[in-house]
């Protein structure tokens, strides 16, 4: 039972309406009456006047707006937001925001979600997983290809190379086909051999193919054939087990470029002769982010001319021996503890010396002639060339082969795979195919870079974390965004990649 009460404030005279509610008190075992505030009454009309309702406040909404100004320059001028439009005309917006994403982080793709309330992106909204999921089951083979197509035309390549690298396969077909061909699942290699094609002129991603290498069997149905390129250069790697032997580079019709060993017999006298002037700070460069020291040497043979690089990376020798003595170091405790690993036994034939003592106990010592011969390689890489003079187009490929394995190993991860659903092998293609045009963008960012020197002061990381730390803050009934103050730095990142800082 409720009824209504009013109460008069003896200070301001105003006569206050109450609500008073009879409601049972289990703990009192009775009735109680509980009285809430409804209003005051109105003295010429006697009437109750509401309160009045409380007015919600709006806050100020703060988010990153330039990266994604950046990016979406960077994509407009090399025609990728064309092809994606012309591809995808009702998701391009989505792709392209992912591909943002996964270009401006190391997170997994459930984190897109924050990552997206806090950035302005081209789709403008915020994705969950669920968004995502839906995406990824809905971009179709037949749109690849087509953008493929378009990518192509866009960037009309006249000379390309191709690369491959191993990533992890979804897992999802290799069930059904081991029974279609009676074979044990085991015998399948659970990788998928990814071979992208790329412009010489920019090192831009054109298309990619993605194959078995265990069955040889093509995953996806994309409309992709090396046999479109007219002219497509050859990048040997003695470090992938690929077969090589420098000395026939300069007899090969088409270009090609081969890495090998700097003891290897053909190359051996020439990295000896750059030893002693390698490290002049003449011959110091940066390239894709790597600093490197670089010399190049022309030789001939039966009158054919070729190409000698040599490339010395200081960063790569000091960590490449920090792992090589932990390696050492383990194999001989090893032996002392009489716990061999048949996988290590060339490196105790090679680097340890194994005696015993004149009481029969076994003695493991290092071979410190051979661990020098080894150590004196460190950090260097040689490349062999039949036509490539330039050193800078000779190394890239095999650096952006690096760079771009890691891109595409973070893929597979336990957040994603479950949430994502990676283990359907459209997902999983589909998921690919957004790292992919996230290293489109990539590789052109780090080509505007270079071209504007801007990677002699700065890394790509340190260029997207500045460009992040710009927030632009919109402040209730205000017109135009405020811009949070922008220091020399992020401003000179805006102008090198053409972006107005005052431009809202």
């Amino acid at each position: 039972m409720s009824s209504i009460v009013y109460l008069r404030n003896s200070k301001s005279n105003t006569i206050y309406a109450y609500l008073n509610e009879s409601v049972w008190d289990p703990e009192k075992k009775k009735n109680v009456y509980k009285r809430k505030c409804i209003g005051h009454l109105d003295p010429s009309t006697g009437e109750i006047v509401p309160n009045r309702l409380s007015k919600a406040r709006d806050n100020p909404v703060v988010r990153s707006t330039y990266l994604c100004k950046v990016l979406d320059k960077i994509s407009e001028e090399c025609h990728l937001t064309e092809a994606l439009k012309l591809s995808f005309p009702d998701d391009w917006k989505k792709i392209a925001s992912i591909a943002y994403y996964l270009l401006s982080t190391d997170e997994e793709l459930s984190f897109y979600k924050q990552w997206s309330t806090e950035h302005k992106t081209p789709y403008n909204q915020v994705m969950n997983t669920n968004a995502m999921n839906e995406l990824l089951s809905t971009i179709n083979s037949n749109g690849i290809s087509l953008f493929f197509t378009l990518w192509k035309l866009r960037l009309q390549p006249e000379e390309t190379y191709s690369s491959s690298i191993d990533i992890m396969d979804s897992g999802s077909d290799l069930s059904s086909l081991s029974r279609e061909i009676n074979k044990d699942i085991s015998d399948f290699n659970t990788n998928l051999r990814m071979t992208i094609f790329y412009s010489t002129r920019n090192n831009l991603p054109i298309s990619y193919i993605l194959t078995n290498p265990s069955t040889g069997r093509e995953i996806g149905d994309y409309d992709v054939s090396p046999a479109s390129f007219s002219r497509l250069s050859s990048f040997i790697d003695e470090s992938s087990l690929d077969s090589v032997d420098p000395s026939l580079i300069p007899y090969a019709d088409s270009n090609v470029t081969a890495r090998a060993h700097p003891d290897n017999e053909f190359v051996r006298d020439i990295v000896s002769k750059s030893e002693p002037s390698m490290t002049n700070p003449a011959n110091y460069r940066t390239i894709l982010g790597t600093p490197m020291f670089i010399e190049t040497y022309m030789q001939h043979i039966n009158g054919r001319r070729y190409y000698v690089h040599i490339f010395f990376d200081p960063n790569q020798a000091v960590s490449d021996l920090s792992s090589f003595i932990s390696i050492i170091n383990i194999c001989k405790y090893e032996l002392e503890m009489d716990r061999p690993v048949e996988a290590h036994q060339d490196l105790y034939d090679t680097y340890l010396i194994v005696e015993e003592d004149e009481f029969g106990r076994k003695q493991v010592e290092l071979n410190s002639e051979a661990i020098m011969h080894h150590n004196k390689h460190l950090g260097y890489n040689v490349l062999v060339s039949n036509f490539t003079r330039n050193p800078n187009n000779a190394i890239t490929p095999f650096l952006q082969k690096k760079a771009v394995s890691v891109m595409f190993e973070s893929i597979r991860n336990e957040y994603d795979n479950t949430a994502l659903n990676l283990f359907t092998e459209t997902n999983y293609l589909n998921r690919i195919f957004i790292q992919f045009v996230s290293l489109i963008l990539r590789i052109q960012a780090l080509n505007i870079m270079n071209a504007k020197k801007l990677n002699r002061t700065m890394s790509f990381k340190e260029m997207i974390r500045e460009l992040s730390n710009i927030k632009s803050v919109k402040m209730p009934d205000a017109k135009r965004p405020l811009t949070t103050f922008m220091n020399d730095t992020q401003i000179h990142i805006l102008d090198v990649f053409g972006v107005g800082f005052d431009d809202e």
